[in-house]
């Protein structure tokens, strides 16, 4: 591919779009439960880069998103299916942005009520901008954070704190539940290996080359910001004792009394900065899901893109007022949609044909069931592991239809010697 991206443009492309308000918000809200191991989503973040790597050079051949690769499987509507399913978690994404503009405003003194309401308004009309001018925003308040981060470790002389992280980490692993260290390390490292968003940097690489290169360096991008926030958390608690902002807010809070040391109001900008931050990168995501529902979902036509946005910020809006904290709002997100292509998804790698009609029962068998442990999750009826439950609900529920249509062809016709073990639509690809 002519002018295409670079393997330096791939990377920091895939770094832009991880490196978003939920990351720098969310990894600083598990230091307070977590310490080190509250960068978690950030070390997860860059082991899928690495799987993304492994499958750089197929993606950037073939040049189709996930949904296109479905719906060579198995279909139009297969591929409309799983465009829906990619609409879902981004809403995680963007209902994370929202919990990061939501902090911020609340340290500036807007009453919650009114912040619930602003937040997901301002994010529509920033995503009704031009793509460039809205990236560019987020650009720069991300930018701008990651240098009042770096200031903010220094005043607080937590730069040996930062040199020990590694070590650190594996050890405050052991602070992290179990299911919670596996739901969280499967489905971030999951998704960005088949999310929609990070495979468009790789398919726009120039060459295969610099599209496993620009994954490569973007994992040892993450690695190296990764460990920033929780640094920061921890350093500044040790020389400060316990901080009066808590969960999501103690990022943003640490910065604005870091600047607020320098006087001339630069808290108030810094607060700025991160909330332009928040309200671009809400509004790249918000944009490219009105795309995806205007190209592969066929709206009616009286529905246009201000509807659609709208449409998506009310339920992100809905999504982050669940009340979880940042990470676990996008796991949990990020669970029910691999919990639906999921086998879908294995049979396609591992080379096993099924019918469209079967595929598409397949992914909603797992869409329902997962969907129904989350909702109860939200409703308060699982309190542990709810995760985990979703996870294994949608992928059991797909594997059971998939065993139910096998024991049906055997109930009709038993097993022949040419077609053991398969059900009716299942049959091995041809090499």
């Amino acid at each position: 591919m002519t002018g295409g991206l670079n393997a330096l443009q791939v990377a920091v492309m895939l770094v832009s779009a991880s490196c978003g308000i939920g990351f720098l918000f969310g990894s600083g809200e598990l230091a307070l439960l977590w310490h080190m191991a509250g960068s978690l989503y950030a070390v997860a973040t860059a082991l899928g880069m690495l799987l993304l790597a492994a499958v750089a050079g197929r993606l950037w051949r073939s040049g189709a998103p996930i949904w296109d690769t479905f719906g060579t499987a198995y279909g139009a509507q297969a591929r409309e299916l799983v465009a829906s399913l990619s609409v879902l978690w981004m809403c995680g994404v963007v209902a994370a942005q929202i919990h990061g503009g939501l902090a911020i405003v609340g340290l500036m003194g807007v009453p919650p009520a009114l912040a619930q309401v602003l937040v997901p308004a301002l994010i529509v009309a920033a995503s009704r901008l031009d793509l460039s001018t809205a990236s560019k925003v987020a650009a720069v308040g991300l930018c701008a954070s990651t240098g009042v981060l770096l200031y903010a470790l220094a005043s607080v002389d937590g730069w040996w704190t930062y040199s020990t992280a590694a070590p650190t980490f594996v050890r405050d692993l052991a602070l992290v539940p179990g299911p919670r260290l596996f739901i969280v390390v499967v489905a971030v490292a999951a998704l960005v290996a088949t999310g929609c968003d990070y495979q468009q940097f790789v398919i726009a690489a120039r060459s295969r080359r610099s599209a496993v290169i620009g994954c490569l360096a973007a994992a040892l991008i993450l690695l190296v910001l990764g460990f920033l926030p929780a640094s920061v958390v921890l350093a500044y608690t040790a020389e400060h004792g316990t901080a009066s902002a808590q969960g999501s807010q103690i990022i943003p809070f640490i910065m604005a009394r870091v600047c607020a040391g320098s006087g001339g109001g630069l808290q108030w900008l810094m607060l700025c900065s991160l909330l332009l931050a928040a309200l671009g990168s809400g509004a790249a995501v918000t944009r490219a899901m009105t795309a995806v529902v205007s190209a592969r979902l066929s709206p009616p036509a009286w529905l246009g893109q201000g509807w659609i946005a709208g449409a998506v910020a009310v339920v992100s809006a809905a999504v982050a007022s669940r009340g979880q904290a940042i990470v676990e709002t996008m796991v949990a997100l990020n669970v029910v949609y691999l919990a639906s292509v999921g086998v879908a998804f294995v049979a396609i790698a591992c080379r096993v044909r099924l019918e469209p009609k079967l595929a598409r029962e397949v992914m909603c068998s797992g869409l329902v069931a997962s969907f129904a442990v989350y909702a109860a999750g939200w409703a308060g009826m699982l309190v542990h592991d709810a995760d985990m439950l979703s996870l294994a609900a949608g992928l059991g529920a797909s594997m059971l239809r998939v065993a139910v249509a096998r024991w049906g062809r055997s109930r009709r016709s038993g097993v022949s010697s040419g077609s053991a073990g398969l059900e009716p639509g299942i049959a091995p690809l041809a090499p």
